[in-house]
């Protein structure tokens, strides 16, 4: 972004992007080691007997599929930072989130080669600098930032927070915040807010209630895939079945049948939550029965593979 001269009237969007070469390959690599063992203990997991080893596999591969989803997004929104200058507002996108701070709140720039060195709290890798920190003669501060040295750093104070961002033409970036708070910046400006837009929007996200109960359910999967899997090569081939027949039908078959319990709790697990989160969105209290109901029905599951294992 260059300088130059200011027309009376209100403009366009100033969109300033920070270097983010380095993070995007950083938390790219990163997903991308995460996915592969994802895949390779997904693989060990598939050619296996059953058994608790196979279960650690299974169990391995679900972790770093999430693990290489949670860095894929951080790298997205490492790719879309930018910091946007309107006439009203200064905002700051990541990802699904944008920050949006009224230009007339903001007090004063502060180049970051003028304060002493923060300790950011968050996410924290080369070319990646996204949390907060305490810093000197400042205070609390919000990093949005890529930098790879304070001299990269420009600290943007206002009335209520402070944020801290990576802009190269430090001078130019404080021109055309300068310009556009002469040019239209309400004099009294809307206050500081943080906006969540697509998936980070859902309000499933913000409800405590909701993530504990999928939480729960998730946990209770968890441990009753492990029971199954891990009794599970003690049986002999040919076993008595109690299970899935109702009525206390007792018959001869192939152990491998009381795997269904887990098959069956995987898909409960995973219909209920996709199912819950969406109607979440719209009707709260039914949402969150769904996502309740799916730790309860592990419940009944658990109980129904102890009495099957005991009886085979």
């Amino acid at each position: 972004m260059h300088p130059r001269t200011r027309p009376s009237a209100a403009i366009g969007t100033a969109v300033v992007r920070p270097p983010r070469a380095l993070g995007v390959i950083i938390g790219g690599a990163f997903a991308a080691w995460a996915l592969l063992f994802a895949l390779l203990s997904a693989n060990a997991a598939l050619g296996a007997e059953p058994g608790f080893k196979t279960f650690l596999a299974w169990l391995a591969a679900a972790v770093l599929g999430m693990v290489a989803l949670v860095f894929a997004n951080w790298t997205f929104a490492l790719i879309t930072l930018a910091y946007e200058i309107t006439d009203e507002a200064l905002t700051i996108r990541w990802g699904f989130r944008r920050v949006i701070v009224p230009i007339a709140g903001i007090q004063r720039m502060i180049p970051g080669r003028t304060l002493d060195e923060a300790q950011i709290d968050g996410l924290n890798w080369w070319g990646c600098h996204i949390g907060t920190a305490d810093v000197k003669r400042i205070g609390y501060t919000l990093f949005y930032s890529t930098h790879s040295s304070p001299e990269e750093l420009l600290y943007v104070v206002t009335t209520d927070e402070s944020y801290a961002l990576t802009v190269l033409d430090q001078a130019s970036f404080a021109e055309e915040v300068q310009g556009r708070a002469q040019i239209g910046a309400p004099v009294h400006p809307h206050p500081q807010r943080s906006a969540a837009t697509g998936l980070a929007a859902i309000p499933f996200w913000r409800d405590g209630v909701a993530t504990t109960a999928t939480a729960v359910a998730v946990l209770a999967c968890v441990v009753l895939s492990g029971y199954v899997f891990a009794s599970y090569p003690g049986l002999p081939n040919v076993i008595q079945l109690s299970f899935p027949h109702p009525g206390g039908i007792v018959r001869v078959g192939d152990k491998s049948e009381l795997l269904e319990i887990v098959y069956l709790a995987v898909g409960i697990l995973t219909f209920n939550t996709v199912l819950g989160i969406l109607i979440h969105a719209r009707e709260r209290a039914a949402g969150l029965w769904l996502l309740a109901s799916s730790g309860m029905l592990q419940a009944v599951l658990f109980a129904a593979a102890i009495a099957a294992f005991r009886q085979a």
